[in-house]
């Protein structure tokens, strides 16, 4: 599943649980019902709370977290994606070139498109792999490098499809 979607400029692939609700090919559904939200919080050991914001700009994003004052910036590149089925459920998942910027690189604040506050609850399940519930929307976010055993990584991400 990870090869059909994997380029050569690759560091970041998410994939979102989709709610399959929704009848119309055309909707991409990622906000979840609650019940798989409380099924993630029982089995799986909470690591991080944090509350971000986002300020975006074109492709650019600020990051601020108001947990530890951390911030960083990133430009975000599309890579690939793909809606797959596993387990009787749908995946929509991203492929991404995550490529982290100075802070300072980030425009002036008066003329950024959006902002976004939302409170982020991280469960990680090794160091490349983080099943994050971000407000109603629930996604694996792996850290893929090139030296990885992908088979290994879609073992791991497979038994989190048949758990949930």
């Amino acid at each position: 599943m990870l090869n059909e979607i994997l380029t050569e400029n690759t560091n970041i692939i998410e994939i979102y649980f989709l709610n399959t609700n929704i009848c119309d090919e055309n909707i991409i559904n990622i906000e979840i019902n609650e019940n798989l939200i409380n099924k993630i919080k029982n089995k799986y050991k909470l690591t991080k709370e944090t509350t971000h914001v986002y300020f975006i700009r074109d492709n650019i994003s600020y990051v601020y977290d108001l947990s530890n004052d951390n911030q960083y910036v990133f430009l975000r590149k599309l890579e690939n994606s793909k809606i797959i089925n596993r387990c009787n459920k749908k995946y929509y998942i991203i492929a991404f070139n995550d490529i982290k910027m100075q802070t300072h690189s980030f425009p002036c604040s008066n003329d950024i498109s959006k902002r976004i506050e939302y409170k982020l609850f991280e469960y990680k399940i090794n160091n490349r792999i983080n099943l994050i519930i971000r407000n109603n929307n629930i996604y694996l976010q792996y850290k893929h490098s090139k030296e990885v055993d992908i088979e290994k990584i879609e073992e791991i991400i497979n038994k989190i499809f048949v758990n949930l």
